[in-house]
């Protein structure tokens, strides 16, 4: 029988800090075996150094020993977790020494994705390329080095060679090895992204380098893809000013560029590029009664909207259906109490390349690939205004939607009487040439007083109709499921004002276009005129208004008075006397008003407008801004 009596430690180590040398006695088993040590404690770590004194008694308590030094550390290389990049080369600096060329440094740390170590913290995990490691002896200092871990000063001749690729360059506070490439490195590589334990253990994933060119004059030629596209209505229309937004992986994105007048655009990509549209201004281009009109005879199944792109304009709340809700969202816009939709775009841009079903319209893609290298991809966007059933909004300045207008005027008579202060008066709106009407929409003009609420007549109107912009502006609109005709002098509605002072009704109250344009619609969608006539003296001369507001951002309504029915032509222009707007126009008897937006004249500044009808020619001066 064979006694065991072990002494280890006396080397300083993370388990044994003091070097204490703690003993175990292991008594002789029954046949003579002794059982195994367990050095599980003491050694627990990632790096531990033990010297194991072995001292063997026989049973006449004679004895021998032996010293073995035991050192435990950690063998297992870290698990890397890597991303791919790309990136541009960097132009060439205006005032570089001749000779230099476009270049890019990357650190090999960028391409990590949370690589782990058992033994080591993320944090002091080290990162080279190709499983290249640092000088030992300068791994706190920065420096170069090369395939062989053999380290070099930072000089102007080894930087040559750095920037040449034969050296990497470690930087301790990243904890990082970084490398310079070059346009002979595009289109990109492979590489080793290599980790780094606190033992030298390494492990890698291999990762891929997508590098581009940005510097036409350094780069040859090729390096970058050009694409080209369009964004156009269903009908063909160009739309100006649309955002298109590049994104990708490259460090300069997302980008924007916009479309030309004619809704064009081109770019030139790097890499694989996400494509977008956007454009969110002018939420009131092409949007009027006559869409709820339509919208509203959709619902009912009078006469369903037959394209998938007019069914995406219906969905004014974005909900991928076309209900009632969206009446309601866009009638806001409609009498101006509200200044946008819910879904915080004027348009939506379904691109070109996909199946559209009037069956199934929803959902529709919005964004696509751009594809670097040869041939042409089919980059178009179809522009949707959103509430713009009827297919009039503008997309661009020169090349205007014409809508089908009709020589229609519906006449809104009122009979005139005067009101006392503080006087409260039911004021009957009787048809006047109410042929075929399917809807109308006006701004109302109050000077004197207020309004109070209105009643239905031959028409249901109610509070829904109506919208309160201020005390001296009221907006309407009428949507009917059906063109009506109604009798001469039939009661239309009732509008209800409280006086603020002595006052007639024909000097207190007006209809214009300052918010809700004056516009009636037919039954087969063709646009008209809407005019108030109260029975009064009648205008005896021309009259041209200053437009209002002025200056103006968003949008202004030029209005003037006309004795008679008679065409006219306004004319806006800049100045340098060139014209930029022109409108032929069929007047109405009485007050008249156009509303022009400062995307439609495309300037800011001083501008002037012009009034002709026949010998009568008019000119006033309105100031657009920023």
């Amino acid at each position: 029988m064979v006694d065991l009596l072990t002494t280890y430690g006396g080397i300083s180590s993370s388990t044994n800090p003091a070097g204490i040398i703690p003993t175990k006695y292991i008594p002789a088993t029954s046949n003579g075996i002794n059982a195994k040590i367990d050095f599980k404690d003491p050694i627990a770590g990632k790096y531990s150094k033990h010297k194991v004194l072995w001292r063997v008694y026989d049973g006449c308590h004679n004895a021998t020993q032996c010293e073995e030094v035991i050192e435990v550390k950690d063998l297992k290389p870290p698990t890397p977790y890597c991303i791919h990049l790309s990136t541009a080369l960097m132009q060439v600096p205006v005032g570089a020494p001749a000779g230099s060329a476009p270049m890019v440094e990357i650190w090999a740390r960028d391409f990590d994705r949370g690589s782990t170590d058992f033994c080591t913290d993320q944090k002091d995990l080290k990162f080279t390329f190709n499983n290249w490691l640092p000088n030992a002896d300068r791994i706190n200092s920065e420096h170069y080095f090369d395939a062989t871990g053999k380290g070099y000063d930072i000089t102007a001749s080894n930087t040559i060679k750095y920037n040449a690729g034969e050296y990497q360059r470690w930087l301790p506070a990243q904890k990082s090895s970084s490398m310079i490439f070059t346009k002979a490195n595009l289109p990109g590589m492979t590489l080793k992204m290599s980790v780094i334990d606190w033992n030298n253990n390494v492990d890698y994933c291999s990762v891929d380098l997508r590098l581009v060119c940005n510097d036409p004059i350094n780069c040859p030629p090729g390096s970058a893809t050009r694409i080209a596209g369009n964004v156009h209505t269903e009908s063909g229309q160009g739309v100006m000013n649309v955002d298109i937004v590049t994104t990708s992986n490259l460090p300069e994105n997302p980008t924007i560029y916009r479309t030309d007048n004619k809704g064009n655009y081109g770019l030139e990509i790097y890499t694989d590029t996400e494509l977008s549209a956007h454009k969110n201004d002018d939420v009131m281009n092409g949007v009027s009664t006559l869409d709820l009109v339509m919208i509203q005879r959709h619902i009912l199944g009078i006469e369903p909207i037959t394209s998938p792109y007019k069914l995406i304009a219906a969905d004014a709340n974005h909900d991928g259906q076309v209900t009632a809700s969206d009446l309601t969202e866009i009638i806001q816009l409609v009498l101006g109490t509200t200044k946008e939709y819910p879904n915080n775009y004027s348009w939506r841009f379904p691109i070109e390349d996909q199946v559209m079903s009037v069956d199934r319209p929803f959902p529709y893609l919005e964004s696509m690939i751009a594809h670097t290298g040869p041939g042409d991809g089919n980059y178009n966007f179809i522009a949707v205004k959103i509430g713009d059933v009827s297919g009039n909004a503008a997309g661009s300045v020169k090349n205007p939607v014409s809508e089908a207008r009709s020589s229609k005027v519906v006449v809104l008579g009122m009979e005139d009487q005067e009101l006392k202060a503080g006087e409260e008066a039911e004021l009957a709106v009787m048809a006047g040439n109410f042929s075929d009407i399917a809807g109308f929409q006006y701004t109302m003009n109050l000077k004197g007083a207020n309004y109070v609420g209105i009643r239905s007549g031959a028409l249901e109107m109610t509070r829904a109709n109506v919208g309160l912009i201020s005390k001296d502006e009221v907006t309407m609109s009428y949507a009917g499921k059906q063109g009506i005709t109604l009798g001469e002098g039939t009661v239309l509605y009732t509008i209800i004002v409280k006086a603020d002072r002595a006052v007639k009704v024909s000097e207190m109250l007006s209809i214009g276009s300052a918010v809700t344009p004056a516009e009636s619609y037919t039954s087969d969608f063709a646009v008209g005129r809407v005019s108030l006539e109260v029975r009064t003296a009648p205008v005896t001369a021309i009259a041209l208004m200053q437009n209002e507001p002025n200056p103006f951002k968003g949008q202004t309504t030029i209005s003037f008075n006309m004795p008679n029915a008679a065409a006219a032509t306004l004319s806006v222009y800049d100045v340098t006397g060139k014209v930029v707007s022109v409108r032929n126009i069929q007047t109405n008897k009485g007050l008249n008003s156009e509303i022009f937006t400062r995307e439609q004249l495309g300037a800011s500044g001083v501008m002037y407008y012009t009034l002709k009808s026949g010998d009568f020619t008019a000119t006033k001066k309105m100031i657009v801004i920023e």
